[in-house]
């Protein structure tokens, strides 16, 4: 017969093992023994040596003695496990909880989910992977900025590698894999400085479209070309179809599409206006084009481009621009003709909202990055006080 020793703790014994020892002592198994109604009940816990003690024990007794007497919750270690046990059935670590929501969410409700999808498995997986979300913490969240940052990623990427995390934690929130409050609001995001700084003088437009023309970069010079004058993305160039140009009303429907990367970032449509310098080169590029459907820039295989291709970095290259300009502010990029449409009309006075609603941003204070004030715009306002 298995002899049991009592200890200090009422209802809490243990016996000892003949022979394996715990520290300084035999190890040591643990039972407890208490009453469910009117009778006597004994479990099993385990050994000093998985981690119990006495007053380990002791503690799970008072609590399961406790809902006895309210009667509630589990009033047997058995049915306590089996709690346990549901519970970490119904639970997502941070690799479930991310996958569902690409899949769930993402893929169906954001044109950038690649982009998420991306983040996810490469710089999220890593740091926070194998955690259950309830066991989630801000010195985690810390841990995944700072994995971040070393391995040299912009500011930017960072700030969307927190703001993933962020959308994760709140989705799993939502579908209750999560109850504590989201972690991701304790870090500190890194501060942006997205102010474009790099834009094309009227110099450097002579020089650039001249170039092009030389060596016979007929589809690059019109997406620039389009883009200085209209201050269209590249991404709403890449999806112009014949049918968007409307030269009666000397319009371009800038169309709010749902896919990947295509078109506005807002989703919705609007409006660019072709002035005399575009009428021409647009009306030879629709010109060639078949179906209403057609494509003004379309890829080699005829799908949708995703980017201005290789011989706009050659016109770089030759052109010397970027050479040793380390600040992605200072470099020269497709982007500039966009932003140079924009920097234009402020400097002759267009009134900022209209220059917001012809860029398409969805609040001024992103137009105000795009404002350049010079010195003679500075001298002219006090020369009229």
């Amino acid at each position: 017969m298995t002899k049991y020793i009592g200890t200090k703790f009422t209802g809490v014994r243990y016996r000892e093992h003949p022979t394996r020892r715990h520290g300084p002592h035999h190890d040591k198994y643990f039972i407890i023994r208490y009453k469910v109604g009117g009778k006597a009940k004994q479990e099993a816990l385990g050994w000093a040596s998985q981690g119990w003690s006495a007053a380990k024990a002791h503690k799970l007794r008072c609590d399961l003695v406790a809902n006895i007497k309210l009667g509630k919750g589990s009033q047997t270690l058995e049915e306590s496990r089996q709690v346990k046990a549901a519970k970490r059935e119904a639970e997502k670590n941070f690799e479930q909880a991310g996958n569902h929501y690409i899949e769930s969410y993402a893929k169906k409700n954001k044109k950038s989910w690649k982009h998420d999808e991306t983040r996810f498995k490469m710089h999220l997986l890593p740091i926070l992977g194998k955690i259950f979300m309830d066991n989630l913490t801000i010195g985690d969240i810390e841990d995944l900025k700072n994995s971040c940052v070393e391995k040299g990623l912009a500011k930017a990427t960072v700030g969307q590698c927190l703001a993933l995390t962020r959308q994760i934690c709140n989705y799993s929130i939502q579908y209750g894999w999560m109850s504590i409050n989201n972690p991701v609001r304790g870090v500190k995001f890194p501060k942006l400085n997205n102010q474009r700084l790099r834009y094309c003088t009227p110099e450097e437009e002579q020089e650039f479209f001249t170039l092009a023309q030389e060596r016979n970069y007929t589809e690059v010079h019109d997406i620039c070309y389009l883009s200085l004058y209209t201050g269209m993305r590249m991404g709403e160039l890449f999806v112009l179809t014949k049918q968007d140009i409307d030269f009666a009303a000397g319009t371009i429907l800038i169309k709010g599409v749902d896919a990947e990367d295509d078109g506005p970032k807002s989703g919705k449509s609007r409006v660019a206006y072709i002035s005399d310098k575009l009428r021409n080169m647009l009306m030879v590029r629709v010109g060639q084009l078949d179906k209403p459907n057609s494509l003004l820039f379309p890829a080699a295989d005829d799908g949708i481009k995703k980017e201005v291709g290789h011989n706009f970095k050659t016109l770089m290259k030759y052109l010397g621009w970027n050479d040793g300009v380390n600040d992605r502010r200072l470099r020269f990029c497709a982007h500039c003709f966009r932003h140079s449409f924009a920097s234009r009309l402020i400097a002759n006075g267009t009134p900022v909202p209209v220059v917001q609603k012809l860029m398409g941003h969805a609040t001024i204070q992103t137009t105000m990055r795009y404002v350049h004030t010079n010195d003679s715009q500075c001298r002219a306002a006090i020369d009229l006080l």
